[in-house]
């Protein structure tokens, strides 16, 4: 165990809490994209521990209703071998297969899931085992071209706190990965960096809280960076409709 996994656990027993242990793998790449055209991908699994790993893999069509995330099985994509074992500081490859056509004119989203099987702990291990799972977004391109449209709109909720939506006009994807809302009147700003994708027809939200004594109310500015560049946009502070 690392200094800071053994810190983590005395911390956790000093609190009168028992440790957890979990293994770990990194994936690569972190995006998986096909087309008519490119029907296969490779992913490669990395286990960096001494210890063997146990990883079962899922594909799920991925949708945003309500602006949450929402997986559920599909058979549109299919991923070998299924279960695997990899061995202490070793590799495994994952071949992800398209077993349907691809949409006219939009973009179709998926995610693979790579799970750790948690497992037997010995008898003389007294703690919770933790199964690390790793989600890699597949994007199937369509036969024409495809792009993303964002609209943004800023409204106050009871509490005091703003939502900002971004709704997704267009055919394609968008991953948001930071972005600054400045207030006109004083100049505030506020910094947002959870990173969402916003899937094609599809609506998410970030829920901030504005420094102390700024005035939210009139136009603010956006200004931010996605996986297609930077963006910058006017939003008004407006009742919800």
């Amino acid at each position: 165990m690392s200094l800071r996994g053994a810190i983590g656990c005395v911390a956790l027993l000093l609190a009168g809490a028992q440790c957890a242990t979990a293994g770990s793998f990194s994936v690569t790449p972190v995006r998986v994209e096909l087309a008519q055209g490119h029907r296969t991908a490779v992913l490669t699994l990395r286990n960096p521990g001494d210890a063997p790993l146990t990883v079962q893999v899922s594909l799920v069509d991925w949708t945003q209703p309500d602006g949450e995330d929402r997986y559920a099985a599909t058979h549109d994509v299919l991923a070998t071998p299924p279960v695997f074992t990899i061995a202490g500081n070793s590799e495994q490859i994952i071949r992800v297969a398209l077993r349907r056509d691809a949409d006219a004119t939009r973009e179709l989203p998926y995610r693979i899931f790579f799970e750790e099987v948690p497992q037997a702990a010995a008898r003389d291990f007294n703690g919770l085992n933790v199964a690390l799972r790793i989600g890699v977004p597949v994007f199937l391109q369509p036969r024409a071209a495809a792009r993303s449209e964002l609209t943004w709109s800023l409204h106050g909720l009871p509490d005091g706190r703003l939502q900002i939506d971004a709704a997704n006009s267009g055919t394609a994807h968008v991953q948001v990965t930071d972005f600054d809302l400045t207030f006109d009147a004083h100049g505030s700003r506020v910094h947002v960096g959870v990173v969402k994708y916003v899937l094609p027809g599809s609506r998410m939200s970030w829920i901030v809280t504005p420094p102390t004594g700024t005035s939210t109310t009139g136009t603010a500015h956006l200004h931010g960076f996605s996986d297609h560049g930077e963006f910058d946009a006017a939003v008004v502070n407006a009742p919800r409709p």
